[in-house]
């Protein structure tokens, strides 16, 4: 009777290994990731009314150059001062995709409405490179969308906004001896301005030459300075 179960179980195992064989055929393979490489300067600078002929990416997977393969798309506006981006993302057989990016600022060639990096300095605080917006209002003032040269919003509380306002936005004149001098007071900001902290303008300054304007604040009564340098094609070659 055992000799008879023995015989009976080995076809029963063989069926069983079958089964386990058949139900993983396929499924082993190696998955090859593409690489991108940004063809060019990953950070451009054109004027507002060019455009910009981009150079695309490389792309190779498993040595063999796909770059045919990479889908890009931008949202550029190339009518409005900015910063913008290119996007590009490539996929392999198995769905996983590459991604990689350029960056393209939007700037006035000459005009005083434009993006500015702003540099703050207040106490022993020294704060770099606030993206600051500078508008046209179309009556000889312009609109400044920060006072602080991002001394608050990129510096002291960078990731707060937009839940919490650390723009001090103000309207401005350029005089015709260059001196800077508001036209409004300043906008409310810093959780609402309950009057905690009162900004101003002490003095200020714009050079037609280098586009720079230099701006002495009166921070609540420390002395801030705040300089912005207008965004040109050779901002990221200095």
């Amino acid at each position: 009777m055992k000799k008879i179960l023995a015989y009976l179980l080995v076809p029963v195992l063989a069926v069983a290994l079958w089964s386990c064989d058949k139900s993983t055929e396929g499924l082993t393979r190696i998955t090859y990731y593409p690489t991108l490489e940004v063809l060019g300067e990953p950070t451009v600078v054109v004027y507002v009314g060019e455009s910009y002929a981009d150079e695309g990416c490389y792309a190779e997977m498993n040595g063999e150059d796909v770059s045919s393969e990479v889908i890009a798309s931008s949202n550029v506006d190339y009518n409005t001062p900015g910063v913008y981006s290119i996007s590009y993302i490539i996929y392999n057989a198995d769905g996983f995709s590459t991604t990689a990016s350029r960056t393209v600022y939007v700037a006035e060639e000459e005009s005083i409405a434009t993006i500015y990096f702003g540099e703050s300095m207040a106490g022993t605080r020294h704060y770099y490179d606030a993206l600051i917006y500078i508008t046209d209002n179309g009556d000889g003032t312009y609109h400044l969308d920060d006072l602080m040269g991002g001394f608050q919003f990129a510096g002291l509380n960078p990731n707060f906004e937009p839940a919490y306002d650390f723009h001090a936005e103000v309207d401005f004149a350029v005089n015709v001896d260059n001196t800077v001098s508001l036209t409004s007071e300043v906008g409310s900001w810093y959780f609402g301005d309950t009057g905690d902290v009162v900004l101003g303008l002490t003095s200020g300054s714009y050079d037609p030459v280098t586009r720079t304007f230099t701006l002495n604040v009166d921070y609540g009564g420390t002395p801030m300075t705040v300089i912005l340098r207008a965004i040109t094609k050779d901002t990221f070659n200095e």
